[in-house]
């Protein structure tokens, strides 16, 4: 599978995540780990430790090859979302909007805050329930797997 050639690919191997080079698969922290002021202004009632439990939590986890999630860095979402061109107009990376059916179904979010972190990780917890036959106790449970239960979450 060679995602900078076919940036739709939906599923990835574990294969896939053992490559080395421009092919390598890396995991994008969308909110990212070292943020930005506007990043800042998103998470700003937040602590510390509840800002690294947001940017490490599932649902803020995305699977990029290597070389597009090392051209995103620390952009604004709304950057992230938008493919990249330079002053000619040549691609320069692909955004979410034009990748996986998981960075598509991402960048169809108008913000990114803890409010889409706690939802998206919830989806993907529930999808491993359906999917692999995965028993959590509770909801509890999933929040706390998720590191969000006790969390400042946008002013909650």
């Amino acid at each position: 599978m060679d995602l900078l050639e076919d940036s739709r690919q939906q599923k990835v191997s574990w294969e896939s995540l053992l490559k080395t080079g421009k092919d390598k698969i890396s995991i994008e922290h969308i909110y990212p780990q070292t943020e930005t002021d506007e990043w800042a202004a998103t998470f700003e009632d937040f602590s510390e430790l509840a800002k690294k439990h947001c940017s490490g939590s599932l649902g803020n986890l995305l699977l990029l090859s290597a070389s597009i999630n090392s051209s995103l860095q620390n952009d604004s979402f709304s950057s992230k979302k938008k493919p990249k061109y330079d002053k000619a107009g040549n691609k320069l990376r692909n955004g979410y909007s034009d990748g996986s059916h998981s960075e598509i179904e991402v960048s169809k979010s108008k913000t990114w805050d803890a409010n889409h972190i706690r939802t998206r990780g919830l989806k993907l917890l529930d999808f491993m329930e359906k999917r692999w036959d995965i028993k959590f106790s509770s909801m509890k449970a999933k929040r706390k797997l998720l590191f969000l239960d006790d969390e400042k979450e946008g002013g909650g």
